[in-house]
């Protein structure tokens, strides 16, 4: 068989916020979940912004951010898209995020963009 349809497991990982200057200055917030994942360290880092504009300005984006810079010990669901045994792709479950908080601005956030890493943010980013 040629094609086989991919499946999708949850776990749930630890994450951290990325306090990126650039990024923060545009509005976004960047979030890492990291752990492992089918025996391999994996990183799932995903980019989002906030879907409504008067976030920005009535400091609802703010108060996410300081909510998310305080994340010690928190987990959030990961979905894992799997391939031929291997995974292949995830999305962070925001709805999970938003009970970790008990927020529900945080269902808000539209993704940008994603990556799926064997090395952190931080590792990524110092050799540029």
């Amino acid at each position: 068989m040629f094609f086989t349809k991919p499946t999708y497991e949850e776990i749930r990982l630890p994450f951290r916020f990325i306090e990126s200057s650039a990024d923060l200055e545009c509005g976004y917030i960047d979030i890492e979940a990291y752990g492992n994942i089918f025996g391999k360290k994996k990183y799932c880092y995903s980019w989002y912004e906030l879907k409504d504009s008067k976030m920005y300005c009535n400091g609802d984006y703010e108060h996410m951010v300081e909510l998310l810079k305080n994340s010690a010990d928190k987990t959030v669901k990961v979905i894992i898209k799997v391939k031929k045994g291997l995974p292949k792709n995830f999305k962070l479950d925001i709805n999970s995020l938003a009970e970790v908080y008990n927020d529900e601005r945080f269902k808000f956030l539209s993704l940008l963009g994603w990556g799926f890493n064997d090395k952190s943010y931080e590792e990524l980013s110092t050799k540029r």
